[in-house]
């Protein structure tokens, strides 16, 4: 692993702390399309963790639906994985990667149901074969691939023209607590701006590399 090579050729945009807007989320959009317009293959993925009842701690990478009024929406089915950890502990972290600009955020924050319209809408805004695969959900283990593609074709002979949005099909909106914005350097003199929301609103510090 250490013959691989770190942060070479790098050419980060810069950014001062100072110049931040502050609302972290405003920043983070800027960021994302500033990553968009670098050629970065889907900005707008992003990683999600939640925990379970134990402690343990699971991460999926997953696409973010948009950033608004405060929060980062995503989407999901209730009776998943993740849908049933942020059920029992809606204490989450979301994190974006984006190589093309030697940039990532990490927020953390509490998920919750975004309400049933804008769970349908967001179910009809999706392409058919994520509105198929989105019915495909079972308790247990497959028998293998080939029960999962014989599943995905009845459920797709079942609704010809307009699927249904599951009961279960949720989005979420993820109101952060903390905002971390980091940006590398070749020496790795890292520049991390962390904004925490308390009482009196949101407050900005530079953290150590």
């Amino acid at each position: 692993m250490r013959d691989f090579p770190v942060f070479e050729d790098l050419d980060p945009p810069g950014f001062r702390a100072e110049d931040l807007p502050e609302n972290p989320l405003r920043a983070v959009g800027e960021w994302l399309l500033a990553a968009a317009a670098a050629g970065q293959p889907e900005p707008h993925a992003m990683t999600l963790c939640t925990v379970a009842d134990d402690g343990t701690p699971s991460s999926r990478v997953l696409i973010c639906k948009d950033i608004d009024d405060g929060q980062v929406f995503f989407a999901t089915r209730s009776d998943s994985r993740k849908g049933l950890e942020i059920a029992r502990n809606p204490r989450v972290a979301l994190q974006f990667h984006w190589p093309a600009v030697a940039r990532q955020v990490r927020i953390t924050g509490r998920a919750a149901d975004a309400g049933r319209a804008l769970s349908e809408r967001d179910f009809a805004e999706r392409g058919r074969g994520a509105q198929l695969c989105a019915h495909l959900h079972r308790t247990g283990p497959a028998a293998g691939r080939a029960e999962v593609v014989d599943e995905y074709r009845r459920i797709s002979a079942a609704h010809p023209g307009k699927v249904p949005c599951p009961p279960a099909w949720t989005l979420y909106g993820v109101r952060p607590t903390e905002v971390e914005l980091w940006e590398a350097s070749p020496d790795r003199l890292h520049t991390r701006v962390r904004y925490r929301h308390g009482a009196d609103g949101w407050t900005r510090e530079h953290i150590w590399p």
